[in-house]
């Protein structure tokens, strides 16, 4: 029997409200098992999550199969023969409650982090990274600058949305990526605002990207991210001093992922900026982003 660490609270309540879910994805030291429209995922590493249940030991993804159905209770995971002991387990709780005000960084810093950001698209394999990408652009132009002039209304209009989702490769698309980031940036600055933050229709997701990581994208604009995200967003929004330790602790996971999550929050915080101190810390950022 495996035995859990930490589960977080979105994991909690899936297995509290027991149930079956269903075996989506295996990965070397995860396993994403689905329950209706929520994720839960087993992780064989310390990174703490409102939806992993962080298991300790060598990895056991081998103990689970794609298809396989799970059994869940406020005590145990049950899979093929495969039981995963929850019970007792700390319960992970993410920091999205009242933020503290805001004190967002100088264009400059944002803009010098951006530039570290675009050393790191440079030296990823494979394709063009998302700043090269048509639809990346067309989201700048639609929400990102008319953001940065006050003009809010833009941010929750979701047909500016539309082209991003679901675009570029790999497990959870590089669009996917930004806007998550993006939109839990957004949402700690709206919940210290007063403002309305971005909402993700399940059905509307379900029909641009993989369930996987449309569930992702909900939990993130509810505030609902893993802890290297989470202090990230806090330090750098709330003028804790310097946060590239942070950065690159996001930046540098998956293959392009990270970057596009820390790429999201940098250029929210920057249209942010501009909105409420009429600076030109995302003209500086997307210079950064864009120089030749």
């Amino acid at each position: 029997m495996l035995r859990a660490s930490t589960v977080g609270e979105l994991a909690f309540r899936i297995l509290a409200r027991g149930g079956k879910g269903e075996v989506t994805r295996v990965f070397p030291r995860s396993v994403y098992i689905r329950a209706g429209t929520d994720f839960l995922v087993l992780l064989w590493g310390n990174l703490r999550s409102p939806l992993t249940v962080n298991i300790g030991g060598e990895a056991g993804e081998a103990s689970f199969a794609p298809g396989s159905t799970c059994a869940f209770t406020k005590r145990r995971i049950h899979a093929d023969g495969t039981s995963v002991e929850v019970n007792g387990a700390e319960v992970y709780r993410s920091s999205h409650g009242p933020s503290k005000d805001l004190r967002l960084p100088a264009g400059s810093e944002l803009a010098s982090s951006v530039a570290m950001l675009r050393s790191l698209y440079d030296v990823s394999p494979g394709v063009p990274g998302l700043p090269a990408d048509s639809a990346f652009r067309e989201f700048v132009n639609s929400v990102l600058v008319p953001l940065a002039a006050g003009r809010s209304n833009v941010v929750y209009d979701l047909g500016h949305y539309r082209a991003l989702v679901g675009r570029g490769t790999g497990f959870t698309p590089a669009g996917d990526d930004f806007l998550g980031g993006f939109a839990a940036a957004y949402g700690f600055a709206a919940r210290s605002y007063g403002w309305k933050r971005v909402s993700f229709g399940s059905r509307w997701l379900s029909s641009k990207t993989i369930p996987e990581s449309a569930a992702i994208m909900r939990y993130a604009a509810r505030g609902y991210v893993d802890e290297s995200m989470e202090r990230l967003i806090i330090r750098s929004m709330a003028g804790e001093g310097p946060f590239h330790r942070e950065l690159l602790a996001v930046a540098r996971r998956g293959h392009t992922s990270g970057i596009d999550m820390s790429l999201g929050v940098l250029l929210c915080e920057a249209a942010l900026k501009g909105r409420t101190d009429s600076g030109d810390a995302l003209r500086l950022c997307l210079e950064s982003l864009w120089k030749p």
